[in-house]
């Protein structure tokens, strides 16, 4: 299971130089001027990604000493910098070595302000772009995809983008050893929420571990009562509690702590918590809706209704930004004002809430049939840019839809849910009708933050094909 943040993943750096520099022109004061330009771009990359290796190929005998380190080499993703003209037969043997791990193409250039004229060695020094052109044809015809810069050292552009490449290879690479719990199965009323758990190992990377009630119920009864008495007290002291008796706190506060020891003991990054199966509130009586600072400590995140695509997208959102992910559905709109809001019961983040906005009701679905009336969080997601990401499992593959807005926050709209009030950047009408295009589940994740680049990037190497509203 990943812990590690995923902009320290490590990454290669490969400068390309075309031989004929050296063999043809070789003019001293231009080998100066490359490696002193070299040196520049190893320092600016090690103030922004993990930078674990880097080679130089300007030869064939180069080559073939990269592609052999890089072969057995523990970099997660390399970038490729066109430092000056280079042969594009360097691509095929690279590309080989690298195998699937990305690729970022960095198109180079000494200057973020170009000089008025340049002399003949300056003009071999700044010819990065020909060789980038010369090679994108080529990696393009070799079919492999990569993230895309150009740009001086120097650019903070240039730099944050490379930053973005290292956050999603870290993403990329985390899916490969993510773990996901499914407890105690996928929710068999919703078929549109279905995801082939070999195909999601295969295609995506997450390996899914069942979780049973009985495993839980376990969890629970094996909470200390010293934690169980710190976490009433956090409870107490910094959420409002109305309408939920002692008796039945308590017996939230345990069953919530269970589901974040079982998580932990099973070391998952997602579990995905089929919230409404019968055999959870008929042995624990209520369903557990708290969340334990715990979770986000051990940065362990709750997906809601057993749907695993959900998860997978809660994953990503999550690892992007290093903070809460939100679970909702949208149940109503305003098209005048264009609004859409939308929430979903069960645990939710309460880090996500708007100040003031936190309380501890009771459980309303459950409350009447159930054998305690409930704890349950309620809150208002808080203002601030907002990134949307769905993924479902159809027939034939996979599908992703992202879109961007603003959490407007403020009063509760909406009565018994922890909810979001979400202007989309497109219009409600444009937002329904695309989605009525493609299909959809009825779940999204959200999270804090522009990661529109990011999506787009991870769905390329992924093979996910994406809509993007707005």
């Amino acid at each position: 299971m990943s812990r590690v943040s995923c902009s320290n993943a490590p990454l290669g750096l490969v400068l390309l130089r075309a031989e004929w520099f050296d063999s043809v022109v070789a003019l001293p004061a231009l080998g100066e001027a490359v490696e002193a330009d070299a040196n520049q771009i190893r320092n600016a990359l090690g103030t922004c990604v993990n930078l674990s290796q880097i080679w130089t190929v300007n030869s064939q005998e180069s080559l073939e000493a990269a592609c052999r380190q890089l072969r057995n080499s523990e970099v997660e993703g390399v970038i490729l910098v066109f430092q000056v003209w280079a042969e594009d037969y360097y691509l095929a043997p690279f590309l080989s070595a690298l195998g699937n791990r990305p690729l970022a193409i960095w198109c180079f250039q000494p200057w973020q302000k170009l000089p008025l004229s340049l002399s003949f060695l300056e003009v071999l020094r700044g010819s990065g772009w020909v060789g980038t052109f010369e090679g994108l044809g080529t990696l393009r015809n070799l079919k492999k995809a990569f993230f895309f810069t150009y740009g001086s050292p120097t650019q903070e552009r240039v730099l944050a983008e490379l930053s973005q490449f290292a956050r999603v290879v870290g993403v990329y690479q985390g899916l490969r050893k993510a773990r996901f719990g499914l407890l105690p199965y996928r929710n068999e009323q919703m078929q549109s929420t279905f995801v082939d758990e070999f195909r999601l190992l295969h295609e995506i990377g997450p390996q899914v571990e069942a979780l049973s009630v009985y495993q839980l119920t376990e969890a629970a009864e094996a909470v200390e009562e010293t934690e169980v008495e710190q976490f009433l007290t956090y409870l107490r002291q910094n959420i409002p509690i109305r309408g939920v008796s002692e008796p039945t706190l308590r017996r939230a506060a345990r069953a919530s702590l269970g589901l974040a020891h079982l998580a932990l003991k099973r070391k998952i990054d997602v579990l995905s918590f089929n919230d409404i199966a019968e055999e959870t509130h008929q042995r624990l009586g209520l369903r557990p809706a708290l969340y334990p600072p715990l979770l986000w400590e051990r940065n362990i995140h709750i997906g809601l209704e057993g749907d695993l695509g959900a998860a997978t997208a809660l994953f990503i959102l999550q690892r992007l930004s290093g903070a809460g992910v939100f679970f909702a559905e949208f149940w109503v709109w305003d098209e005048a004002e264009n609004l859409i809001i939308g929430g979903h019961a069960g645990p939710q983040n309460p880090q996500l809430a708007d100040p003031g906005s936190l309380w501890i009701s009771q459980d309303y679905e459950y409350a009447q049939t159930d054998a305690t009336e409930g704890a349950h969080l309620q809150f208002v997601v808080r203002k601030g840019r907002v990134t949307l990401l769905q993924i479902r499992c159809t027939p034939g593959g996979w599908q992703a839809i992202a879109a961007q807005g603003s959490s407007l926050g403020g009063a509760p709209r909406i009565e018994g849910y922890p909810h979001i009030i979400l202007r989309l950047d497109a219009t409600v009408e444009a937002f329904l009708r695309r989605c009525a295009e493609v299909g959809t589940t009825q779940h999204f994740v959200l999270t804090f933050g522009d990661y529109r680049r990011e999506v787009e990037t991870l769905c390329e190497w992924l093979g996910i094909p994406l809509l993007w509203l707005g």
